[in-house]
């Protein structure tokens, strides 16, 4: 009977002892912050009946392995974390189940940031961040971090990484409403972050126009290892600004940016089964950063640009592009700045064009037009595309092309002409490829059955985008969006007022537009030199931009 009991009190002495070998699992406590309780104090234990009042006194006393419970309530304070938790056992901040705790900037003098967070091992989940002058979350200097299921509006600037912060995960967190940007990653001068992952994030909905705003931006500097999965933007001037190399992004979606859906800097960066419409200058564009970098584009659908669909700024660029579709753009379809386009690859390519005899160019100077992309001419031109076709019309290719509904039809001549190489395993929906015969060409891979739409309205109010190129000679393009038919005026002046030329004065369909200016008075004499307002009136919405004409 001794030796029964001596067994099991030792087998118990064991198992205490490998619990405790993890401080998640040794004294780690469960703590409630509920604001609205009538009994919450900071002194409290910070139990459930006897809980915190702030979320400060919880992030300066919770533990490696503590799970801190926040309840709903309005918490009008700045919160500063830079306690850490330990591998394997994080600080949990999480909002109790069923209710939505608010961060309000709202009155708040001890600082313009929301959060700030100066740690490591941190799981924030469920929270609100709204109406900071600042930053709504501000990341510094930190790693292993988890955030989920949050929403950021209301603000200048919405989440911030900065300062080698590495190794974060970001989850279904939406920043909307803000001035400058909805996700920005930068060094900030200090080391370069890297290894952050985006799923299911939404950045829309910049407040000012005047603003060149980013949905999600990567800083530049020699950040790296970022992706992007199943993440859209939407109303901001540029969606996913790249300025990081080994970036991936796939099945993403960027539409109605008021300059570029895909703005893509640095090396290896590369963009699967993404789509992106019905942007103000170009939907993807390859920018010169003064180092020569690769970008890869499998399965993407691109339509509806102002002024490119894709563009190759630089020759010492390289684009790589198959199973896409470029379609539907007001001016140029595939533009590179160079001639020749060596520094190209691509096949099993679909071309579309609204201006047909701009499908592909190549230095301004070597145009391609649909007929001659279809009878072989930018084949024999660049030695690539020798699979790749034109569509005569979007309805050839898409079930609404004018609903933005970018999914195949069953008669689409992309169905089962792509190729498998470099194709994913599921498309932009989330479903199988391929499916048939063959890999389809573009996002989507048909199905014979309905897949989930992705198309939006107009933004509601009226947008003067930022003129391309800014200073110009002798030309410049000013993109701009009516959110209904009405009557638009777009006029040139100078800085004190007088009018120098009207570019426009209709009536308008709904939608994005562009207008160029030739740098001529209403007489047809070259203007001088100088800083010109371009103005904007339909219905009450007045907008204005200095633009420069360089002789």
């Amino acid at each position: 009977m001794y030796t029964m009991l001596h067994t099991i009190r030792c087998q118990r002495s064991v198992i205490c002892l490998m619990l405790c070998l993890g401080p998640a699992l040794c004294g780690a406590s469960v703590r409630h912050v509920n604001a609205g309780h009538p009994q919450a104090s900071d002194g409290n234990p910070g139990t459930a009946s006897l809980p915190w009042r702030t979320i400060q006194h919880a992030a300066g006393t919770a533990a490696p392995g503590d799970t801190v419970y926040i309840h709903t309530g309005t918490y009008h304070e700045h919160v500063y974390m830079e306690q850490s938790g330990a591998e394997g056992s994080p600080v949990a901040y999480l909002a109790w189940p069923g209710e939505t705790p608010v961060l309000d900037g709202t009155g708040v003098t001890a600082s313009g940031n929301g959060l700030v967070i100066s740690a490591s091992r941190i799981t924030i989940r469920g929270l609100e961040f709204r109406s900071w002058p600042g930053n709504a979350v501000w990341i510094e200097q930190s790693s292993h971090l988890d955030i989920s299921d949050c929403t950021v509006h209301g603000a200048t600037y919405g989440v911030g990484v900065a300062d080698g912060s590495h190794d974060i995960r970001f989850t279904n967190v939406t920043a909307f409403d803000f001035d400058l940007y909805g996700f920005d990653v930068s060094p900030s001068g200090g080391a370069p972050c890297h290894d952050i992952e985006f799923s299911g994030c939404s950045a829309h909905s910049g407040r000012d126009p005047q603003q060149n705003v980013d949905g999600f931006a990567l800083g530049h500097g020699s950040q790296y290892g970022f992706s992007f999965t199943r993440c859209t933007v939407h109303d901001v001037y540029d969606g996913f600004d790249i300025s990081a190399r080994s970036t991936v992004l796939n099945g993403c979606c960027a539409h109605d940016c008021w300059n570029g859906g895909y703005k893509l800097w640095q090396d290896r960066v590369v963009l699967s089964n993404c789509i992106g419409y019905r942007c103000g200058i170009s939907v993807a564009e390859l920018d010169w950063d003064g180092d020569p970098g690769l970008t890869a584009m499998y399965n993407c659908t691109f339509f509806d640009s102002g002024v490119f669909t894709v563009w190759v700024e630089n020759s010492a660029d390289s684009l790589r592009m198959y199973n896409c579709i470029i379609s539907g753009g007001d001016n140029i379809g595939l533009a590179f700045e160079q001639r020749d386009a060596g520094n190209y690859s691509g096949d099993y390519n679909i071309f579309h064009n609204d201006n047909t005899e701009r499908g592909i160019t190549a230095g301004y100077e070597d145009e391609f037009s649909l007929s001659r992309i279809g009878g072989g001419e930018w084949t024999a031109y660049s030695g690539q595309d020798s699979h790749s076709f034109t569509a005569g019309d979007p309805s050839a290719l898409f079930q609404d092309p004018s609903g933005y509904d970018l999914r195949l039809h069953e008669n689409s001549i992309a169905v089962d002409a792509g190729t498998s190489a470099h194709a994913t395993a599921l498309d932009f929906a989330g479903n199988p490829r391929p499916r048939g015969s063959g890999y389809d060409i573009g996002a989507y891979e048909f199905q014979g059955t309905s897949v989930p739409v992705y198309r939006r309205t107009l933004p509601e109010k009226g947008r003067l985008g930022r003129n391309y190129p800014n200073p110009f000679n002798p030309r410049t393009t000013i993109p701009y969006t009516l959110p209904h038919d009405g009557h638009v005026t777009i006029t040139i002046h100078t800085l004190l007022g007088r009018r120098v030329t009207s570019l426009v004065d209709e009536w308008r369909a709904a939608g994005f537009h562009a207008v160029s200016w030739d740098g001529r008075d209403d007489t047809g004499m070259p203007a001088a030199s100088g800083t010109y307002i371009v103005l904007y009136r339909s219905g009450t919405a007045v907008f204005s931009r200095k633009l420069m004409l360089l002789r």
